[in-house]
């Protein structure tokens, strides 16, 4: 059973975070390794591992806070004899010296690797946790996930409610992040922001592979999800990978100057919105409502409103030109939404 007890930061790993923690560069890790050297000496002045049989540039690096992990999937694909994984090195840029190893770890009670070709394709998951402390200095961790056959990870992603929790719980994210950055107030200022939380309540993915093939993290940022909601009246999200970069845009703005010379022949109005941002595919779904001064709301060709829509791609952007021919009170607000990708 692994035991990654001994974590050091090597001398050129330490001079490189005391630039970093005065500010002249920033912290960059390059490569993972993983070799069955045994290390009799100091570890402190090594720059390599000592025996190495697997490296990698394949990895996710996620941050929260002072907390920083590194992750990666160990397998024994082009591993042409078993060894024992005893030591770890994380390696990091430094923009003196080049790629240095940054920290190095080993274990007195090593795993082994089989070789590829045998009886079963293995994988492994690797985190390398990092704790910095306001004096600069760094904490290393190791966690060594259990040794998972080819077999076990097919069936594994082929089970549709295999990933439910971590799916659900990055629904969960999408939804704090818009409770987070809009109130109640604000919410009700701008009802199209509930249709993206309706939306999401409804989302399900049934397809796991998609799942396991988006997990580079577990953090919504990691899976291409980004938005801007600090505008009310032009605002967007990205729902990233798990949904097809699904964008969602929204706002409202104040309806155009209506003249009605003739009681009996209202002139058509035109109001045009250019989205916060562009969509890459030209079908796009929008709706488009009015909000009168005394609350009442015309959604699409409801009510008394008489709507067309004409959609355009300008400038690496969409276009919308929404016209209508109801009577509208001056203070009468348009709000808008558009779906698409």
């Amino acid at each position: 059973m692994a035991e990654w007890s001994n974590a050091t930061m090597t001398d050129v790993g330490a001079d490189l975070q005391a630039k970093v923690n005065a500010g002249k560069t920033k912290l960059t890790f390059t490569k993972i390794k993983v070799g069955s050297g045994v290390n009799a000496t100091n570890p402190l002045v090594l720059t390599d591992v000592i025996s190495s049989k697997w490296e990698t540039t394949n990895f996710v690096v996620k941050q929260e806070g002072k907390i920083v992990s590194v992750d990666t999937f160990i397998t024994n694909t082009g591993i042409h004899e078993a060894f024992r994984m005893s030591e770890i090195g994380l390696f990091a840029q430094d923009p003196d010296k080049g790629e240095v190893l940054y920290a190095y770890l080993t274990d007195p009670e090593p795993d082994r690797m089989p070789a590829e070709g045998g009886s079963v394709v293995v994988s492994q998951e690797l985190t390398i946790g990092m704790v910095f402390s306001n004096t600069g200095n760094v904490s290393l961790t190791v966690n060594m996930g259990a040794l998972v056959t080819h077999e076990q990870l097919e069936r594994h992603n082929s089970d549709e409610h295999a990933h439910d929790d971590r799916f659900n719980a990055i629904i969960q994210q999408v939804n704090n992040m818009i409770t987070s950055v809009d109130d109640s107030d604000s919410l009700a200022k701008a009802p199209t922001l509930q249709l993206v939380k309706t939306l999401l309540r409804g989302l399900n993915i049934k397809n796991a592979t998609d799942v396991v093939n988006a997990l580079e993290s577990e953090r919504a940022t990691g899976l291409g999800i980004r938005y801007d909601f600090s505008n009310v009246n032009a605002w967007y999200i990205c729902l990233g990978k798990l949904f097809g970069n699904l964008i969602i845009q929204g706002g409202k703005q104040k309806a155009g100057e209506q003249k009605q010379s003739d009681p009996s022949n209202l002139e058509t109005t035109t109001n045009k919105v250019i989205f916060p941002i562009a969509f890459t595919s030209n079908h796009v779904f929008h709706t488009f409502g009015i909000i009168a001064s005394d609350t009442s709301i015309f959604w699409g060709n409801s009510g008394a409103s008489t709507i067309t829509r004409r959609i355009s791609k300008i400038d690496m952007r969409y276009e919308v030109h929404s016209s209508y021919q109801t009577m509208l009170k001056a203070d009468s607000i348009i709000e808008w939404c558009v779906i698409g990708i």
